[in-house]
């Protein structure tokens, strides 16, 4: 980390493990990707007596602009108690929930060795042939049991996390909130998606824990295995058809999907064979359009954050999830 940030990080790690000597903290480049937070990977020597420590660690912190405003605090709580259970999750050290120490708000997490690539099902970096690449996009879908089959009572993530009574009501109003919210002028076309949605919304039904952004962008591979599923910011309690919609929208088929070897249709047949739910087509396509106003939201936001400065990062396609969005609700009409 640059200068005065490092100096930081090193009082910050000093503070959570107390008195030990031979203290050692460094940090390296910041790495590459993450569209929501600053993400730096750092190391972690000292002595404990006669023991010497090292430990391989993760830092995700605020930046001054975001694509997504979410809470660290909220990340971590849930990442906690997700730590004893059966769900690919990475574990999670320290919070600095204000930025009092580090900044801005951050928390720290275990780094875990692996490759990161976003369209390892398309070839990718990684070069698989078309089996094993089939054999990750199933994998994609494990994740999706695991999450879906969580006792989050259990886990306590009701003490985290809002229960909705309406995951659908609940999800239109979050982003038709953001969108009024970061909007630099009208949209219409969203308008007329918020009320196609809130028209098509589905019924009330299960609730499970959603982790809201399942991509191969945000799991780490040892080979051809999915090691951990990161960036658990926008999880929440809501209908498991959310997660599911989220990885067949269409505007994402180049990460999730393989022409003519994994499709849609082999992906839901997957999902349905493993968990034992029938997914309902109606209410597949609601979360579907759901997921791109979800990303127009998402967009808004970052231009906004570019607009005022506080980020670098244009972006441009806000023009295509319109053209999208109309495709999907016109479709019904």
């Amino acid at each position: 980390m640059p200068g005065d940030s490092h100096e930081a990080l090193e009082r910050f790690v000093r503070t959570r493990l107390g008195d030990v000597s031979g203290l050692r903290v460094m940090g390296e480049a910041r790495a590459t990707g993450g569209q929501s937070r600053e993400n730096w990977p750092f190391d972690v020597w000292w002595q404990d007596g006669n023991r010497s420590c090292h430990r391989r660690l993760f830092l995700r912190r605020d930046p001054v602009g975001s694509v997504l405003e979410t809470d660290r605090r909220v990340e971590y709580e849930v990442l906690r108690r997700l730590r004893d259970q059966p769900v690919r999750s990475p574990e999670v050290v320290w919070l600095d929930a204000d930025g009092s120490e580090l900044g801005r708000p951050s928390l720290v997490m275990t780094r875990y060795d692996g490759i990161n690539d976003h369209f390892v099902l398309e070839g990718g970096r990684s070069g698989f042939d078309e089996n094993t690449r089939v054999g990750i996009a199933s994998q994609m879908v494990d994740l999706m049991v695991e999450i879906h089959g969580l006792d989050w009572q259990s886990a306590g993530l009701d003490r985290v996390l809002a229960v909705p009574n309406d995951p659908a009501a609940a999800a239109i109003d979050e982003w038709a909130s953001v969108i009024e919210r970061q909007s630099l002028e009208p949209q219409p076309v969203l308008a007329l998606v918020e009320r196609w949605l809130r028209l098509n919304q589905p019924s009330p039904g299960e609730i499970t824990l959603v982790h809201g952004d399942i991509k191969p962008g945000n799991v780490l591979l040892d080979g051809d295995r999915v090691q951990v599923l990161l960036d658990w910011e926008t999880a929440h309690l809501g209908d498991p058809t959310e997660d599911v919609g989220w990885v067949t929208n269409p505007i994402r088929r180049r990460e999730h999907l393989i022409p003519g070897r994994w499709e849609a249709d082999d992906l839901v047949s997957a999902y349905e064979a493993r968990t034992g739910r029938t997914v309902d087509r109606a209410a597949l396509r609601f979360w579907q359009v759901l997921a791109n106003y979800k990303l127009a939201a998402i967009t808004l936001t970052g231009v906004r954050s570019f607009c005022e400065g506080r980020s670098h990062r244009v972006w441009a396609n806000t023009g295509r999830l319109a053209e999208v969005l109309l495709a999907q609700t016109e479709r019904e009409q």
